[in-house]
């Protein structure tokens, strides 16, 4: 079994500006806000996940674990963050003026979510480009399961399984716990109600959109998709339309090489 890498990262994710053409939304997240966060320093990397408007509600479902995405709850994307280091996010924080200002221009809402010191699991080095597909998937931890247990279950059980049954370029994140000042951005929505509050999240790559299903399906993450209302009340999956590779293994990435 492959050891995975450890990372201090964030995933925020974000709902498009309604006033906004989804199409301009994404290119203006993609091109301008983007360019902003080239200028922050300590990131490793910086990629935003686009989502599907309309592939989304797949994780395998079992009783008391909702797969449905609520249509007033339905998220654009996120951009994964890694950092250089837990202590090196306290530096970075005192560089993100330009940016957060930036976010009212295309976002309606944003939540923080944070991993904590080495909270992200990355089966792979880097973000691998030969990836045809994609799904994002968030999760809700069940109210009097402790964290230790939840982390525990995404990072060795729910991990190991999907990367036995041939996901690729895997993630697996697990979050502290939110509060409305991780991500005061000015103009910009950050409720989040305790029934809809995510508390880790996946990133799965696949050969395509059938063999993510074949993934899903596999004896090995069927056995614990089984157990997943022990730990879980809610699974959501996004297929991911398109990654921008901003900054990757610490460089910046040249705009006509970012679109995948």
């Amino acid at each position: 079994m492959t050891t995975p890498i450890r990372t201090t990262s964030s995933l925020n994710p974000v709902w498009l500006r309604q006033d906004v053409s989804r199409e301009d939304g994404f290119a203006y997240w993609a091109g301008p806000h983007a360019e902003i966060m080239t200028r922050v320093p300590n990131l490793l990397e910086y990629v935003q996940r686009h989502f599907s408007y309309s592939d989304h509600g797949y994780w395998p479902a079992t009783q008391k674990v909702g797969t449905l995405i609520p249509p007033d709850w339905r998220l654009d994307g996120f951009p994964e963050v890694r950092l250089t280091s837990a202590l090196a996010a306290l530096h970075t924080a005192l560089h993100l003026r330009e940016i957060m200002f930036d976010e009212q221009n295309v976002f309606d809402r944003v939540l923080g979510q944070l991993t904590g010191p080495n909270g992200g699991r990355w089966w792979n080095p880097s973000h691998d480009d030969t990836v045809a597909h994609r799904t994002a998937v968030l999760l809700q931890r069940r109210r009097g399961v402790r964290g230790r247990v939840f982390r525990d279950w995404v990072h060795e059980t729910l991990g190991p399984a999907l990367h036995s049954a041939g996901a690729r370029d895997l993630r697996t994140y697990t979050f502290v716990p939110f509060t409305k000042f991780v991500h005061p951005t000015p103009g910009v929505n950050h409720d989040y109600a305790t029934y809809r509050r995510y508390h880790g999240a996946l990133t799965i790559g696949a050969d395509g959109r059938e063999h993510m299903l074949e993934i899903l399906a596999s004896p090995t993450v069927s056995a614990v998709v089984a157990d997943q209302s022990r730990v879980l009340t809610a699974a959501h999956a996004y297929t991911v339309d398109r990654s921008i590779v901003v900054i990757r293994d610490g460089h910046v990435v040249p705009v006509d090489q970012r679109r995948l």
